[in-house]
């Protein structure tokens, strides 16, 4: 059997797609022909993002709903990476221009903060 999505206008321009009464994706199109589309997973967090224009975007999250990927189609592609600790704290950060930063902790120790992070 099929799955049925439920529409829900926004507004002139916008219209959202849930299933089972989630959002998993939605559509903008102006009276100009521009047009982007987002999907979202089944937390409603977005998870791709395309627009007329040639530009693309996918996120990826921790089971907490914490960013941890990101990644876009512009220029060289850029990306970065993401790491939080148990109490969803950004701990690590890394993109694809070349900076990074975090902390190293370890046991009975005050964390330590470098910037930009080194190995």
């Amino acid at each position: 059997m099929m799955e049925k999505y439920e529409l829900r206008r926004i507004d002139d321009d916008t219209v959202e797609y849930y299933l089972n009464n989630v959002k998993v994706f939605e559509h903008y199109k102006d009276s100009n022909g521009y047009e982007w589309w987002k999907e979202y997973d089944e937390n409603g967090n977005e998870i791709h993002y395309k627009n007329s224009d040639g530009t693309e975007k996918w996120y990826e999250y921790d089971e907490n709903g914490n960013d941890i990927h990101y990644k876009n189609s512009k220029g060289d592609g850029h990306e970065s990476w993401s790491e939080y600790d148990e109490n969803n704290n950004l701990i690590y950060y890394k993109n694809s221009d070349g900076y990074e930063w975090g902390k190293n902790n370890t046991k009975n120790k005050e964390p330590e903060y470098k910037e930009p992070f080194t190995f």
